[in-house]
């Protein structure tokens, strides 16, 4: 009986341990719902890229800026120095010359628009977007960082998109969220993998990107982002990297730990 008893207790026990997990998502995204941008945060965000042309290495190029931002009850700010923006008019001026001269600096800053850098500042508003469609599939607890931390994987349905855009033979799309012993996401990872043809061309593109995550003051802040892109289309292939990293300005909250 006393093996019984035992037997009984171990049973309940995993199932009050599997209905803690059995439906996470509600909670995850009641606490995005809680993470709002509501005091001030200032940084330095340093940006870096690489573009690699694997038929034409001349075309090849690295670039990396600083940019100040700010977000508060004015909106989001962005800062430019005049060095910076005198880098991007000597390129420009170049490739008005010369059409084959690359434009680094001028190509880099094109992707910084507010669309990109606001969601680094306030990221729980994304990743409410990012979960919309998406199918919870996994769970699992890991190590993060040298913490625990527990996983929810979902599976991403295909972009509408790119199903005009051509034939598609494969497609696979990841969500990976890590929370923190608070339920506080504090990594997320997407990738994408898309093989399709169009006009009888093979076309493959791929995209991994990775977040870091801190609770600053009230929101959700991307401290850190790397993304790789591949790409074989129309018999030219290439792939990039990007990489963003914050320095949290003097005075800003502390990233919770």
């Amino acid at each position: 009986m006393k093996h019984a008893a035992l037997w009984l207790m171990v049973a309940l026990g995993l199932l009050a341990a599997s209905a803690i997990h059995a439906d996470p998502v509600p909670d995850l995204r009641s606490t995005l719902t809680r993470l709002r941008a509501d005091q001030p945060l200032a940084a330095m965000a340093s940006v870096s890229s690489t573009v690699h042309d694997s038929d034409d290495a001349a075309k090849s190029t690295h670039a990396q800026v600083q940019i100040s931002v700010t977000s508060d009850a004015e909106g989001l700010q962005m800062g430019f120095s005049p060095a910076l923006l005198q880098r991007s008019a000597q390129e420009a001026a170049a490739h008005a010359r010369n059409k084959d001269a690359p434009t680094p600096i001028a190509d880099l800053l094109g992707k910084l628009s507010p669309v990109n850098v606001q969601p680094m500042l306030d990221f729980a508003p994304e990743l409410q977007h990012k979960l919309d469609g998406a199918t919870f599939s996994s769970q699992r607890d890991e190590m993060h960082d040298g913490k625990p931390a527990h996983v929810l994987m979902f599976d991403v349905p295909l972009p509408p998109s790119a199903s005009k855009q051509m034939t598609i033979k494969h497609y696979s799309g990841q969500l990976s969220v890590w929370l923190g012993a608070d339920g506080v996401p504090v990594a997320v990872k997407e990738t994408v993998e898309i093989k399709g043809r169009k006009m009888l061309i093979g076309i493959e593109l791929g995209s991994t990107s990775s977040y870091e995550l801190r609770t600053v003051g009230t929101r959700l802040v991307v401290m850190s982002r790397h993304t790789e892109e591949s790409h074989s289309l129309f018999g030219n292939e290439g792939d990039s990297t990007l990489d963003a990293v914050l320095t949290l300005a003097t005075g800003t909250p502390k990233p919770s730990t």
